[in-house]
């Protein structure tokens, strides 16, 4: 039994010497290699000798048989490793010198071509130029997507423009926009008075003209004599009223900012009423809503924005603006406000005045009078 231990631990050290002796690396390193090989005998030889011979074995006969199978295993790992390089495929070979003399130029070289065969292989077993081709045509027709989700885009947006435009359909009709968000519908008899309408605008502006001529060249009065006759120009032309009627139909009026509590208190009204016309906080309702969206604001059209009041039993519609032009204490000073007394007569006419924007043009001559009697006050 001691004898086949020997026999192993020999055959063993042995292989793993002419493993070390036969692979890749520097002369330095297989130097080592084999005299740690030799060493590892040594210790074998001396530990069995020493802890494992066995009862009638001599010791001459275990070291004659530990020292032969280590050189039979060290030789037999050459002679395989020799066969299995002999027995290279690749285009570049390794010789068995390079191997005995550390060429590691050499094993770099085997690698190269080793991965230039791979490569070559993969190329012809999976088709790697038809793959690259069919790659590139995803690209163009990817491409050409992207081109058109591009162009789908653009004209989605001009669909969008055009029919903001239009502004819409309400219920399966034309609607009016007004501010804020609100569509008005526009009935046939709407088409067959705007002629009428239209005059009273351009009627309405030449007056409005007319008077800020008449203040700019010295009429008598202040700027609130001027902006009452405005009002009495909105009664009068663009809904119908004469000034000296008892019961109006309609009530015109301006409110001067007190920058002292921010409340926005009458100034000049035109077309008397049992009502006064009350102060209104330049945060509250339609005044605020005014203010922030800068255009003039129908009561029937943005009720959700408005402050319930006294005089909605009495007034049944009314337009509000605030005017940005003018300003005191960095604050909007005049606001605009119309009342009517019946809906069905007159909410038509104030839809268009706040759809045409009329009171920027209000404002303008304001700002040429207001300018006038700021220099007057001044001199």
């Amino acid at each position: 039994m001691d004898i086949i231990t020997f026999i192993l631990v020999g055959l063993f050290t042995g292989a793993m010497g002419g493993w070390a002796a036969f692979t890749f690396g520097t002369k330095t390193g297989k130097v080592i290699a084999g005299s740690a090989s030799l060493g590892a005998v040594a210790l074998e030889t001396d530990s069995a000798l020493q802890g494992f011979m066995g009862y009638g074995h001599e010791s001459g006969e275990l070291v004659f048989t530990l020292g032969g199978a280590y050189v039979v295993g060290f030789f037999a790992t050459i002679a395989l490793l020799t066969q299995l390089l002999l027995k290279q495929d690749s285009r570049y070979r390794i010789t068995l010198i390079d191997v005995v003399f550390g060429n590691n130029k050499a094993l770099d070289a085997y690698h190269d071509a080793k991965r230039h065969e791979l490569e070559t292989l993969l190329e012809r077993e999976l088709n790697i130029e038809a793959l690259a081709a069919e790659r590139a045509l995803l690209d163009q027709r990817q491409a050409q997507l992207d081109v058109q989700q591009r162009l789908l885009a653009v004209e989605l947006e001009e669909a969008q423009v055009l029919l903001q435009a239009r502004d819409g359909v309400a219920k399966g009709r034309l609607a009016m926009p007004l501010p804020l968000q609100h569509k008005q519908l526009i009935y046939p008899d709407f088409f067959e008075l705007l002629p009428r309408q239209v005059f009273k605008v351009c009627r309405f502006h030449h007056a409005l003209l007319a008077e800020t001529d008449r203040f700019l060249a010295g009429g008598r009065g202040g700027f609130d004599t001027y902006l009452l006759a405005i009002a009495g120009h909105l009664a009068t032309h663009l809904f119908g009223q004469a000034v000296e009627v008892g019961m109006e139909e309609v009530r015109v009026h301006f409110r001067q900012l007190d920058p002292a509590d921010k409340v926005y208190k009458p100034y000049v009204v035109q077309g008397g009423t049992e009502l006064e016309v009350s102060g209104v906080h330049i945060d509250d309702g339609l005044i605020r809503a005014s203010r922030e969206s800068r255009r003039s604001l129908v009561y029937s059209a943005n009720k959700r924005l408005a402050i319930s009041s006294g005089a909605n039993f009495l007034w049944q519609d009314y337009l509000v603006h605030v005017f940005e032009a003018i300003k005191v204490a960095g604050l909007p000073r005049y606001s605009l406000g119309i009342s009517i007394r019946h809906r069905a007569a007159h909410s038509s006419v104030l839809y268009l005045f706040s759809f045409i924007q009329l009171e920027q043009v209000i404002q303008h001559e304001m700002v040429r009078a207001h300018r006038y009697s700021s220099v007057e006050s001044a001199a």
